[in-house]
């Protein structure tokens, strides 16, 4: 058990790993104000991080806002570890290799079958492809990190229940871990994503913060304290299987008329191939288009989908009163008069003194999110918190 002088130890380092990912680099005089420790105790800290290799320093001139000597800035030096991260979505898995400000670098992917391809051989196939990413970093690699659609277990090892993917159950962990040899955690892709984008998005410290994604189905996620919240046994913040319509269309959880049935993209394809005659890549898009050109059908469908997402999100914004809320997966990238009619949507549905205080934003981490969001949440258990 370590004794109370390394336990102390242990928090000051945490503490400076922390400062340093959220502020960037800094004299280690800044530093020890910022943090309340004596001068003595930060250089006993930069010192062990310094043989670690954790940082680096560096002088600078204090771009004209010093007087005197230069200082010498200590900064992280986010090459010096990795981890690996990796999304799992609907038929298709990325990863990437991380550094320790969750940057990823050599992402790649591979599809798979959802009917024919279980989900063990799926698992299998990850370990496979992040065996080349481990053998690239070596020894600087601290773990992996999984991003699974869907509510994990407890210990953050298994994806308990996947609805669009009809799985149940699924160890990531344990295959991973001996695949690999380094520790590996799972947690819910979108609650992933919200961590990534509170962490290393440009999201102005906003907090609480809302994550809500649109794909195959409308997952959300969110943070508040700068922490991930996981309430309950499984954390679930299940947006997607909030009841917006009566007597609605079937829904793979079982339920009827849940928003995911008539907001997410294989319902915009459905209706974008109707109304416009055609297949569509990109749905959302292709209907605003069309209702920006004339068409009053497709405004109409536009319409009646941002109007179901706004009574989704004013649901979210009247019980959880986020700062923000991050529009990721289809919505990232919409046309911006779609977010508009969003955020009027939403203003008209808030609860009146929570209309003003909140705002929405396209997600700023782009196609990557899910990768950059497992390795956050590796990154927060496996070196962040040690």
């Amino acid at each position: 058990m370590p004794t109370p002088v390394q336990d102390v130890r242990r928090l000051h380092r945490r503490l400076v790993l922390r400062t340093l990912r959220d502020h960037g680099p800094q004299p280690r005089a800044d530093l020890a104000r910022r943090l309340a420790l004596s001068p003595t105790t930060m250089t006993k800290v930069v010192a062990q991080l310094l043989d670690e290799g954790l940082v680096r320093e560096g002088a600078t001139d204090g771009a004209g806002t010093r007087v005197g000597r230069p200082s010498t800035e200590v900064g992280l030096d986010a090459g010096a570890r990795h981890v690996i991260g990796v999304q799992v979505g609907a038929g298709l898995v990325r990863l990437g290799l991380c550094d320790l400000r969750a940057r990823a670098g050599n992402v790649r992917s591979f599809g798979f079958d959802l009917a024919g391809e279980p989900p063990a051989r799926v698992v299998a196939r990850i370990a496979g492809a992040a065996a080349a990413l481990a053998e690239e970093a070596g020894d600087r690699l601290l773990g992996i990190g999984v991003a699974a659609p869907g509510p994990v277990d407890p210990g953050q090892r298994r994806n308990v229940l996947s609805v669009n993917l009809g799985w149940r159950e699924v160890d990531f962990a344990d295959p991973l871990e001996r695949a690999l040899g380094v520790p590996a955690v799972v947690d819910h892709n979108v609650r992933a994503m919200a961590l990534a984008e509170a962490r290393y998005g440009d999201t102005g410290g906003a907090d609480p913060l809302l994550y809500a994604y649109v794909r195959t189905g409308v997952g959300a996620g969110l943070v508040i304290g700068g922490q991930p919240f996981r309430s309950g046994t499984h954390g679930v913040t299940e947006l997607g299987h909030l009841r917006v319509v009566e007597r609605g269309r079937p829904c793979a959880c079982g339920a009827t008329g849940c928003l995911e049935t008539v907001v997410a993209e294989p319902y915009l394809a459905e209706r974008a191939r109707a109304l416009l005659g055609r297949d569509s890549t990109d749905p959302l898009a292709d209907l605003a288009s069309a209702a920006a050109g004339g068409d009053g059908r497709a405004g109409a469908a536009l319409d009646e989908v941002v109007d179901r997402l706004a009574t989704g999100l004013a649901s979210a914004v009247n019980l959880l009163n986020p700062a923000l809320i991050l529009l990721g997966g289809a919505f990232r990238t919409a046309p911006e008069p779609v977010l508009d009619q969003v955020r009027k949507a939403l203003r008209a549905r808030a609860f009146p003194v929570l209309r003003d205080t909140v705002q929405v934003r396209r997600a700023t981490l782009g196609p990557d999110a899910g990768v950059v969001g497992s390795a956050a949440v590796a990154l927060d258990r496996l070196f962040y918190d040690v």
